[in-house]
């Protein structure tokens, strides 16, 4: 065993031991070992300019990128330095971030177990990512910020952001200690609200908020481009998590904080796309799916030519589920197709959404096998990436095939599974929604009086979150069904259809 090894194995657990216990077994552990203690803050940063000289003038930098104890240090002065420099000298802050990212991605290092290259690179590329914003080089740094994305989601720094957001202190704290991890620090924190959104959307919602007050707070904590940046990006996130769980009028007010802070910041084109995508999602939640389809072909051309892969993916999901909506079926699978065929292009849990739609889609048309094979696909993508949003509306898809094969019981099972599942995430309007759906099952089953107590269940929600006119129309033909005692199959499935919440 190497003496590095060894020191691995010798590692400190707050549950286990106290520091004073521990430090016996460093020091046996340690013996005879040469400890490299990295290079001194002068001499990394002396280094770190001669790197920047020497690419500057398209020389080979003068660093042994395999000896990771001397490279690291050196590196992360060239971050620093890069960034120090990035308002003034953009041009040359990319160039150079560009350079050494293409140098340490062609390397690698053995010992590495605290990904400490994968951090640099992460580094380098929001560098590079800044520094082509401030120029106005969109699609330069939308390739930029898909690389940061790559390399942050399977990354340790993941584990670290969400552990300041899972851990047991208020979201003020963790607020406060994103804050103190810098400008990168909120970067990621953005990302990860973002990407932990389909597995839970209010608590993704309520520390976007809390981060942004922080912001506000923070004037003169960072330079005016990152600032209007990570302001517009909280708030947006905000408005999408809010859609999701239902808060429409609150959504569209947060879409309008986020714009005005994108309109005064650097290149707000790509970032204002992604409004317009939020609010093409909040008007097909409104029923308004001819206009989502009207607007959705320019969009999809944004997306595109700013190279933005991953937003031009949703934007066609969303488009494909208006059409849907709209019965324009072969519409929908024309708008997927294109995607569903760059399967291995596409992040895993992505495609899963798009294979979701691909199966309602197909079980509407009556193909299925078809639908099985998307759907059970979509499912096992969906899990794996933690959307449970979207594993929610897979079982309430698979409940309708089994129920159009008369397997009840089976349907019944999946539509409770996704009615806890809606229940858990704080999606109030889809938890009705899905009652609606169990009780439509209990009168095919011959059980009106159970499927009258999800009925009263759902009413209270949709009434309160009912600011949808075809909603409002179909809650008061429920009230009055239910007044009346007289709930039927055909009746209650019409209702339904205007209660359906859309979701992207």
């Amino acid at each position: 065993m190497t003496n590095r090894a060894a020191l691995l194995e010798a590692t400190i657990s707050s549950k286990e031991f106290e520091l004073l216990d521990v430090i016996p077994a460093w020091t046996a552990a340690a013996r005879g070992a040469q400890l490299a203690t990295g290079a001194g803050v002068d001499e990394a940063m002396s280094c770190a300019l001669n790197i920047r000289r020497r690419i500057e003038t398209g020389a080979p930098p003068d660093i042994d990128l395999q000896d990771q104890n001397a490279a690291a240090d050196v590196l992360h002065g060239v971050c620093r330095s890069l960034m120090q420099d990035c308002v003034a000298s953009p041009q040359a802050a990319l160039d150079g971030a560009s350079s050494v990212w293409d140098l340490l991605a062609a390397c690698r290092w053995e010992e590495d177990d605290l990904e400490e290259r994968k951090e640099l690179l992460c580094s380098l590329a929001f560098i590079a990512w800044r520094a082509a914003r401030l120029i106005g080089l969109s699609r330069e740094a939308q390739r930029w910020e898909s690389r940061y994305k790559r390399l942050y989601l399977d990354s340790l720094q993941w584990d670290v952001t969400e552990g300041f957001w899972l851990s047991e202190g208020s979201r003020d704290t963790a607020a406060k200690e994103t804050l103190a991890r810098g400008s990168e620090g909120v970067f990621q924190a953005l990302l990860y609200f973002e990407f932990e959104g389909g597995a839970a959307p209010q608590n993704a919602a309520n520390g976007a908020t809390a981060l942004y007050y922080s912001l506000r707070l923070s004037k003169d904590e960072f330079a005016p481009d990152l600032r209007s940046f990570f302001l517009g990006e909280t708030s947006r996130v905000v408005a999408g998590m809010l859609r999701v769980i239902g808060e429409l009028q609150k959504a569209e007010q947060w879409f309008e904080v986020a714009e005005t802070h994108f309109r005064d910041g650097a290149d707000p084109r790509p970032h204002l796309a992604r409004i317009t995508f939020g609010r093409l999602a909040l008007l097909n939640v409104l029923s308004r799916c001819e206009d989502v389809c009207r607007a959705s072909p320019a969009l999809d051309q944004t997306f595109g030519d700013l190279g933005m892969d991953e937003d031009r993916v949703k934007g066609r999901i969303l488009w494909a589920l208006s059409l849907k909506l709209l019965g324009r079926l072969r519409e929908a699978i024309e708008v997927l197709e294109p995607i569903l065929t760059s399967g291995s292009e596409i992040r895993p849990a992505l495609y899963g959404w798009v294979l979701l739609q691909s199966g309602d889609i197909q079980q509407i048309c009556g193909n299925y096998e078809r639908a099985l094979k998307d759907l059970a696909q979509a499912a096992s993508l969906l899990r794996q990436g933690r959307q449970f949003t979207g594993l929610a509306d897979v079982n309430v898809i698979l409940s309708g095939l089994y129920r159009a094969q008369g397997k009840l019981g089976e349907a019944l099972a999946l539509i409770e599974t996704s009615r806890q599942d809606h229940e858990r995430l704080g999606m109030k309007w889809s938890e009705a929604y899905t009652r609606m759906l169990v009780a439509e099952t209990y009168l095919s089953m011959g059980r009106p009086r159970d499927a009258e107590r999800e009925i009263r269940a759902a009413l209270p929600v949709l009434e309160d979150a009912g600011t949808i006119p075809d909603a409002l129309a179909g809650i008061n033909l429920l009230r009055e069904a239910v007044r009346c005692r007289k709930l039927d199959q055909p009746t209650l499935g019409v209702i339904r259809e205007r209660v359906r919440p859309k979701k992207q």
